[in-house]
């Protein structure tokens, strides 16, 4: 339009209409048509917090681990689990909620823990995680 191509405003409109359209029908289609494939889809609750940190380095002796049906930390208090000495747990997450966290906190299956350990927190790992056999 503004190099004054010939019929510039028309081009423009309906170049509009077909990416408007394009979008609204492809758009509205994906379900219906994922459904037909038998692609499986889910709908996902929007979360509006979010908690993050950003660091210049990877972080040594963190570890996020979720709590394993069957596994030693479930039904564990906090102070009742062995992650060592030099580690705490510094969140819980149950349910989409921050749990607040001291020795008497009991962990439940499907908890979100995390860790922070002086090792790489694999040492730990076994703890929330269920003892297969």
């Amino acid at each position: 339009m503004s190099s004054g191509v010939g019929d510039a405003d028309r081009l423009y409109d309906v170049v509009f209409v077909v990416v408007v359209f394009s979008v609204v029908v492809q758009g509205s289609l994906v379900p219906t048509v994922a459904r037909w494939c038998r692609v499986p889809m889910r709908s996902v609750e929007l979360e509006p917090w979010a908690l993050g940190v950003r660091l210049r380095d990877r972080p040594e002796g963190v570890a996020r681990h979720l709590v394993e049906d069957g596994s030693p930390a479930e039904g564990s208090t906090v102070d009742g689990l062995d992650i060592g000495e030099d580690a705490w747990i510094s969140m819980v997450v149950r349910e989409g909620r921050i749990v607040p966290v001291s020795g008497s906190t009991r962990l439940r299956t499907g908890d979100e823990v995390l860790l922070i350990t002086g090792d790489d927190g694999k040492a730990s790992a076994a703890l929330f995680t269920a003892q297969r056999t």
